[in-house]
């Protein structure tokens, strides 16, 4: 009969402690590990939206997002899960590839915009980030996760154990990436090193520093390139170099600079003879200019050139029952949303005591020094929310004329679209008062339904015209800038009229003698009761318009790409 094996003798608690200290890795060293691996998580977390300011000026900032989260989601989570897998065919020196990739992120970048008109909006954004920053991603991540071997945490079980270094790399990268998003574009443009490129050569450089190697000789030509070759890096070499391209294109480059609303340039079309302001993907204004092949057709100042600015003056023209009693010299007017300035500059020529509220400092820079913006104004650099807020309190019923234009392309800031703020505006006009507010989108799409009755909900009587016909086919996408025009009070007559204009109001100018009275044949008839019966925008609750934005940036992005040439969105 054979006896039962005798079990091994449990050995004392001190030798288990002797054996797990001679195990142990030295304190010095574990915090060096740490340290390493949250460096690589906080610089990958920095690169998110570093990678998506320089997709933007070429995709626009909606479609550079659309599958970014998700991206990085699945990114970390296969660098997590595959670290036991590819330790076998990944070199252990992997982290010192990092700062190599990343010096050659501005170049990969250079060269896939080139073709972004064939990859589109939906896919460019993608196919992008799969070859830069995800696989920079991927191997930060990888690499973190590495370093937290150290740790052992297997006291805690095994549940612990495989999932607290997962979890703790995930909320230390999405956390920075929140964090940088927030804060980079109060810096953006400040200082070469806080532009997108620089941005870009700066993370690099930390990551160069963080785990130093001869690989780094990998990196010189994509530095060489970056700084001689690349013309959205920031030097006058480049805007040299940028320039010289534009010219095959027929443009010139005026001047540029990054700033917190986005990439905005000045450019002239040499053919054409137009100014425009850009801002990432988008045209906040432009203006024809004079030539004297237009001075002998009759042209005698610098024209808009997009009709809807000319419209947005017709505030203006609706009848009001003190325009007999009050001369417009001691009206005042609130412009929300410079542009280039062709709206507030034609209320300041009426003697209007005209205040203009815009977000970004370099917009009203632009707009002063290139479009001839009227000194002759107030200017308030500040979030329009706040300040509406404020002023809806200390001083209601400020102005006669609001201007609401804020589109940015495809990206609207929702905010400005609440029945909240709209309810501001109320506030600010005077009993008699008048606001226009400028919406682009497409009438089919719900969200552009929810921003009209959003606004029927808080004025008693508006009337709403596009800028131009419908198109002949119905199955084009019918993507417009509509011109909503409100009043404090329901009129006498129950609708909005506009007065005729006449010479004083034209100003000499072909585009509002064309455009300025809104075209009865170009209005859209809202039913604004039964819609604002149903729901409307408010703020906390934006998140449906935001997911609405989606169809209607690409539709922009497809249109922009018809008004200027590929390379001109290409090269910045």
């Amino acid at each position: 009969m054979s006896s039962r094996p005798k079990p091994t003798p449990r050995k004392p608690k001190a030798a288990r402690e002797a054996e797990r200290n001679a195990r142990a890795i030295p304190m010095a060293t574990l915090l060096k590990n740490v340290g390493r691996a949250a460096a690589l998580l906080v610089l990958a977390g920095i690169s998110s939206p570093v990678s998506q300011l320089n997709l933007s000026p070429v995709y626009g900032s909606i479609p550079a997002s659309l599958y970014h989260q998700r991206a990085i989601l699945f990114t970390g989570v296969l660098a997590c899960i595959g670290k036991d897998a590819l330790k076998r065919y990944l070199p252990k020196n992997v982290r010192e590839y990092i700062a190599v990739l990343a010096y050659w992120i501005p170049t990969i970048q250079c060269l896939l915009f080139t073709y972004s008109l064939q990859m589109g909006p939906e896919y460019g954004p993608v196919v992008t980030e799969v070859v830069t920053y995800l696989p920079l991603l991927f191997l930060s991540v990888y690499s973190a996760v590495q370093l937290l071997e150290c740790l052992d945490l297997s006291r805690y079980g095994p549940v612990v154990a495989d999932m607290a270094t997962a979890l703790g790399s995930y909320v230390t990268l999405s956390s920075t990436s929140k964090i940088a998003t927030a804060a980079l574009p109060q810096y953006i443009g400040t200082h070469s090193t806080f532009t997108r490129v620089g941005l870009q050569m700066s993370v690099a450089s930390a990551f160069a520093a963080l785990s130093p190697s001869r690989l780094i000789f990998l990196a010189v030509p994509a530095i060489l390139h970056t700084m001689l070759a690349n013309p959205h890096y920031d030097s006058d070499k480049a805007a040299a170099l940028l320039n010289s391209t534009l010219q095959t294109q027929n443009f010139t480059l005026l001047e540029r600079k990054e700033s917190l609303t986005g990439y905005l340039s000045v450019l002239e079309g040499k053919e054409a003879h137009f100014r425009i302001l850009r801002c990432d993907h988008s045209l906040l204004g432009g203006e024809w200019l004079v030539t004297p092949e237009r001075a002998a057709q009759g042209q005698t100042l610098r024209e808009p050139i997009f009709s809807v600015f000319a419209m947005l003056e017709a505030v203006r023209l609706v009848e009001l029952e003190d325009q007999e009693t009050k001369p417009e010299s001691e009206k005042s007017a609130l412009v929300i949303g410079l542009g280039i300035g062709t709206a507030p500059n034609s209320l300041i020529a009426h003697g209007i005591n005209t205040t203009i509220v815009e977000l970004d400092p370099v917009v009203h820079y632009f707009a002063t020094k290139y479009f001839n913006l009227s000194p002759n104004h107030i200017a308030a650099i500040d979030d329009a929310v706040f300040y509406v807020d404020e002023k809806a309190r200390s001083h209601p019923n400020s102005y006669d004329y609001i201007i609401h234009d804020v589109f940015t392309g495809g990206a609207e800031p929702v905010a400005l679209f609440t029945i909240e703020f709209f309810e501001g505006l109320k506030s600010l006009l005077t009993d008699n008062g008048v606001v226009a507010i400028n919406y682009a989108g497409d009438l089919t799409l719900p969200s552009t339904r929810l921003v009209l009755a959003t606004i029927h909900a808080v004025f008693p009587a508006c009337r709403l015209f596009r800028d131009n016909p419908p198109p002949a086919s119905g199955s084009e996408p019918d993507f417009i800038n509509m011109v909503v025009f409100c009043t404090r009070q329901r009129p006498v007559a129950g609708s909005i009229s506009f007065r005729a204009p006449t010479e004083q109001d034209f100003r000499g100018s072909i585009a509002r003698r064309n455009y300025l009275l809104p075209r009865p044949e170009l209005e859209i008839r809202f039913d604004g009761r039964r819609e604002a019966g149903g729901e409307v925008l408010r703020r906390g609750e934006t998140g449906v318009l935001e997911g609405f934005q989606r169809g209607g940036a690409v539709s922009h992005w497809r249109i922009m790409r018809t008004v200027l040439p590929g390379r001109v969105w290409e090269l910045w």
